[in-house]
């Protein structure tokens, strides 16, 4: 199953026969080991058609649909919910139990018969929908199989539902008590999330602060989160079983099992705290058989039965990492000092340390503090927060004075937490990235723990191989005389231009209401990936969101870039004009003399002895004019004008210009139509890239010649970045 990370494409229906047919076959012949390759394959792949089959249907029909479903989780802002809801039923088509796909629904406050979501409820709808179709960059988070490993096959909105069961559920009305009993609180919010998994009361500054200081995953509830439950119930257990004298091994396992089950219930059976009870099921069980040293087989059948029950959780982040903090729980288990109190000082430590070069590789920029906060949440919540908040979920139920007490206690403490966070957020802001010497810096620490217990010379060795093997991984510049990313940021612009370790950057796509920016989030990420020593220039061709959006960011972090702007009421007045060399490349702007707004788009002209590239923002038909008419013409590769809108483009533009390539940076399934039927035709002499389709676009340039690549489609890139096209 494991190799499927890596699949081009799914096996065809006729050779996923075949295969099933070989696996039989294998049986008959007892060839276990090629018989459980096989079905991992067959499974997998049966898994995956399944789930592109969903796809498809969002894809195939247009017009609302109407769905039956449960609500996994609640997102709140000011402006809308976002929902995550379980489908039971898309139209007339029935979801499969274990295998059922989520959607991802925008329920507006504006509406004037908003009334609010909570998870667990059971819902009827109707819901407009587009495909689940990630961004494809080459930096930043893996968006594509993130949407795999949730099993999400569309977003949309929620236009109208009806609750199928009125009554709440018992959970929902035990949340509702705690809700009623911890709002008064400042930090209301990271209570509930952190009792229950619910984050209704959790504020979007919190959240991204929490983010930004890499202690985002505490309040996501996880394995972490179990192994505290597990470990102060099983406590607890032994306690009362010392007091009453009833010396039984399987009481205090039972008890933290029945403990675990009531916390997953309580947090609505998310999928993460699913996995990890099967985990801990799966290890006290070979614990209650009477061979604690085959823990490992425990941990092992876990994974064969969680892959079996959720084949996607291969693609989730938190499967690889869950399991790799147990294997470095037991590591130090079996090599760590007798002394307790040492010993839990030694797992924090090493959890740490062993587990940031994964956390920098999956998820490719992580703060530089994180490491030193953890060092400090992680026990903080484990041994007083989690426990803490636990028994003021009991006492709540009781309404004893003391749970007012306990609950000022904890909010005091979170009240501590936050302000000590803003304070390192404001003074020590760098991140670490996933480039080659951070990576090696990361890899020397685990490695060099090996050296010391181990104390083998050819270590050091592999110690070097291993050093040097992450810039083999980078985005290297190789032969190119200068590189071109034209970034897919949905229904937006962004282009990142390299040369000489310095850079470019031409607009910033959009930034939304809930904080995400695709600055943040693609833009930063590529810039260390490049490596680049400075950035020169940055450019915003006019003030539109979609093109502007992550200005501030960028321009925060990068202070000494030179600033060229657009001629919009929204920008400041250094317009973009004249002339000027960049290392060997030749960069004009041109500035139409049409007012504001999308005419008013600064455009870049880069060229060396060779080759030329047109960046055009918005501009429209009478720019193109008096472009034209400034003597702009062949040019070997462009964007289209205002993403390929049929306003812009004009015959005449592209009949002066003769472009070889032509770029449309539109987002995928887009309400607009972009780019335009009569804008293909119109470029019908050119190859044609759309962002949305094609994913982000790379322009390798040398002097004599330039290569295109699609991200999308590139020979390594995996088979859930192909799942569908448009």
């Amino acid at each position: 199953m494991t190799s499927s990370l890596f699949w081009p494409s799914l096996l065809s229906l006729p050779l996923l026969y075949v295969s099933f047919v070989a696996l039989l076959a294998l049986l008959w012949k007892r060839k276990l080991w090629a018989a459980g390759f096989i079905f991992g394959v067959c499974w997998m792949t049966s898994h995956a058609l399944y789930y592109q089959s969903w796809l498809v249907t969002i894809q195939q029909k247009t017009a609302n649909f109407s769905i039956i479903g449960e609500v996994l989780a609640v997102d709140n802002n000011q402006y809308w919910q976002k929902v995550t809801v379980e489908l039971h039923r898309l139209d007339a088509k029935t979801s499969i139990a274990l295998w059922q796909p989520k959607l991802t629904l925008y329920h507006s406050r504006s509406r004037k018969d908003f009334v609010e979501l909570n998870a667990g409820q059971t819902i009827v709808a109707e819901v407009k929908l587009k495909p689940a179709f990630a961004s494809i960059n080459p930096a930043g988070f893996n968006y594509a199989r993130w949407l795999v490993s949730k099993s999400i096959i569309g977003r949309g909105k929620l236009i109208s539902y009806r609750l199928l069961d009125e009554q709440p559920s018992l959970r929902e009305s035990g949340l509702e008590k705690l809700v009623d009993s911890l709002q008064h609180f400042p930090y209301s919010g990271e209570m509930l999330a952190l009792m229950s998994g619910d984050k209704r009361l959790l504020s979007q500054q919190h959240k991204q602060l929490y983010q930004q200081a890499g202690l985002g995953h505490l309040f996501v509830l996880s394995g972490l989160h179990l192994g505290i439950v597990a470990f102060w119930s099983w406590l607890l257990a032994k306690l009362l079983s010392a007091i009453f004298r009833a010396h039984h091994q399987a009481a205090p396992i039972i008890f933290s099992l029945l403990c675990c089950l009531a916390f997953c219930w309580l947090a609505n059976w998310q999928l993460s705290m699913m996995r990890a009870l099967l985990m801990y099921g799966c290890s006290m069980l070979f614990i209650l058989l009477g061979n604690r040293r085959k823990v490992a087989s425990g941990l092992l059948l876990s994974a064969f039965l969680i892959l079996l029950i959720w084949p996607f959780s291969l693609y989730n982040n938190g499967f690889w990492l869950s399991y790799l903090a147990v294997a470095i729980v037991l590591l130090c288990l079996w090599l760590g000092p007798k002394n307790k109190l040492a010993m839990l000082v030694l797992i924090q430590l090493a959890i740490g340390l062993l587990m940031m070069p994964l956390q920098v590789l999956l998820f490719g920029l992580v703060p530089s503090s994180a490491l030193l906060l953890n060092l400090v949440a992680v026990p903080l919540f484990s041994l007083v927060l989690v426990p803490a908040l636990l028994l003021l979920m009991l006492l709540i139920g009781m309404s004893s004075r003391f749970a007012q007490l306990l609950a000022e206690f904890i909010d005091s403490i979170f009240s501590y937490l936050y302000y000590s966070l803003e304070w390192l957020n404001a003074n020590l802001s760098v991140s670490l990235n996933s480039s080659s010497v951070v990576i090696g810096l990361l890899l020397l620490l685990p490695l060099s723990a090996v050296l010391i217990i181990f104390n083998r010379k050819r270590l050091y060795l592999a110690l070097l191989l291993l050093l040097l093997l992450p810039s083999g991984s980078r985005l290297s510049q190789g032969n190119a005389h200068w590189q071109v990313f034209v970034l897919d940021v949905g229904q937006g612009l962004a282009v990142v231009v390299s040369h000489q370790g310095e850079a470019l950057i031409y607009d910033t796509g959009p930034r939304f209401r809930s904080g995400f920016s695709y600055a943040e989030s693609v833009i930063l990420p590529l810039i260390a990936e490049l490596r680049t020593r400075h950035v020169d220039s940055i450019v915003i061709s006019h003030g539109d969101n979609d093109h502007a959006g992550g200005r501030e960011v960028l321009e925060q972090t990068f202070p000494q870039a030179k600033r060229y702007y657009g001629r919009d009421k929204r920008l400041p007045d250094e317009h973009c004009q004249g002339s000027r060399l960049w290392g060997s490349l030749q960069l004009d702007f041109y500035l139409a003399d049409l007012g504001d707004g999308n005419n008013g788009s600064c455009v870049l002209k880069i060229s060396d002895s060779n080759t030329s590239l047109l960046l055009t923002g918005d501009i429209e038909l009478l720019a193109e004019q008096q472009l034209v008419k400034a003597g702009l013409t062949n040019i070997n590769i462009m964007l289209s004008p205002h993403h390929g809108s049929n306003s812009s483009s004009s015959a005449g533009f592209i009949d002066s210009l003769r472009p070889e390539v032509v770029i449309h940076s539109s987002g995928a399934f887009n309400r607009f139509g972009f780019p335009h039927n009569a804008v293909l035709k119109r470029y019908a002499a050119s190859a044609q890239y759309i962002t949305g389709r094609d994913g982000a676009i790379k322009l390798e340039i040398d002097d004599r010649s330039y290569q295109v690549y699609p991200y999308r489609y590139l020979k390594l890139s995996p088979w859930y970045q192909q799942i569908i096209s448009w």
